[in-house]
């Protein structure tokens, strides 16, 4: 399952499953031990990061390509800034839905950390 969000007039498959959490933790060093900080005091490049592999996994998910960059993402948001906050509602929702919790990913991802 996918959602889709606009870009620059088109649409997008975007999915923020573990495939894209793995991808991102990979292309950012992040450990697991690290993402249920994920949101927290994040960077501009890291939303871009965050952003393009929910794409990427969408486009997986979609049988579909995905050739956009973190450069595409940036400029993307420098002509619809409320990109971010639509990639990061659906980003706190995918939590939502698969942990049935409320509130921020943080909350959604404390069944993640090593015991």
């Amino acid at each position: 399952m996918y959602d889709l969000i606009e870009i620059n007039g088109e649409s997008y498959a975007i999915r923020f499953g573990m495939n894209a959490l793995r991808m991102y933790c990979q292309e950012q060093n992040v450990g697991l031990n690290q993402i249920t900080e994920l949101g927290n005091n994040m960077g501009l490049d890291e939303a871009c990061c965050l952003i393009l592999c929910g794409l990427r996994d969408g486009a997986r998910k979609a049988n579909k390509s995905c050739d956009l960059t973190v450069d595409d993402i940036a400029d993307a948001l420098d002509t619809d800034i409320e990109l971010l906050e639509k990639a990061m509602k659906l980003f706190g929702n995918s939590f939502n839905v698969k942990s049935n919790t409320k509130g921020n990913a943080k909350e959604a991802t404390k069944g993640l950390k090593k015991k």
